[in-house]
């Protein structure tokens, strides 16, 4: 403890030993914290304070150890699925998309008729514009259909990205999951239709699921249900509701679903 306080010292940093439990446990463990200067904007991560320790002591002062075991680069569970999911999108006839994981307020939360508790702002943002973790795909996949009304119909289009919400029972408060999330604008898209492409999605994923009626602003009631994988809620499809589809300016019928892909593995 010590050391590493004289370690961030030399490094600019205030530092003190301290005796603490982590977020979302009750034990105390003895540790270090930190104060960096207003300059020092790279400390996000517990890692970094570990780095200017490192950085502080100097290299030299830490005996070198060959590497105990061998690894390949390879890619993970999740990009693998994902990959799969993809795939299956493609062949329901759905378009790929990728969108920017920020935004503002009035996209990620008032146009999508939401009261903003799980999302997450940045404090320090560059424009309003850019102020807001998503915490939903659906939103985004709005924001294409928004300016897509003289294509022909119908729009079927998808993303699989990330997605960031407050989870008080997460290290740092907030919780990052991969999701699907499609959305189908045509004068015939309804709930039906929606739920055939999902079971065809589930089917060839070799995955089972159950359905349960769910209230949800974004959705018209009675037209949205949730996605439960082995008895946990996992997702949501259904109609969008009329009010987020005028405050998007959309001018035909939607239907959209979002799963948490990471619950499927």
């Amino acid at each position: 403890g010590a050391e590493c306080v004289a370690a961030l010292e030399r490094m600019g940093c205030g530092a003190e030993e301290a005796v603490d439990s982590e977020t979302g446990t009750a034990e105390k463990v003895p540790g270090v914290r930190v104060y960096p200067p207003e300059y020092r904007n790279d400390f996000l991560h517990a890692a970094d304070v570990v780095e200017d320790v490192m950085i502080g002591r100097t290299l030299a002062s830490f005996s070198p150890l060959k590497p105990r075991d061998f690894t390949i680069g390879r890619l993970t569970p999740i990009t693998l699925f994902s990959r799969k999911v993809k795939e299956l999108m493609v062949g329901l006839s759905y378009q790929e998309m990728i969108y920017n994981y920020l935004g503002s307020r009035r996209d990620f939360v008032d146009r999508m008729r939401r009261d903003g508790f799980t999302a997450v702002r940045i404090s320090n943002p560059m424009s309003e514009n850019y102020e807001y973790l998503r915490d939903s795909i659906l939103a985004s996949l709005l924001m294409s259909e928004s300016i897509s009304a003289n294509a022909v119909f119908p729009h079927r289009i998808f993303e699989v990205g990330k997605v960031a919400y407050r989870d008080e029972t997460e290290n740092y408060g907030v919780k990052t999951r991969q999701n699907l999330g499609f959305l189908h604008a045509s004068p015939d898209a309804n709930f039906n239709t929606l739920s055939s492409q999902l079971q065809a999605l589930f089917y060839y994923l070799s995955r089972g699921y159950e359905v349960r009626e769910l209230e949800d602003p974004r959705f018209i009631s009675g037209r949205c249900a949730e996605i439960l994988f082995q008895g946990k809620g996992i997702g949501v499809f259904g109609e969008l509701h009329p009010q987020v589809l005028e405050n998007w300016g959309v001018t035909v019928p939607c239907s959209a679903c979002e799963v948490d892909l990471e619950a499927l593995l």
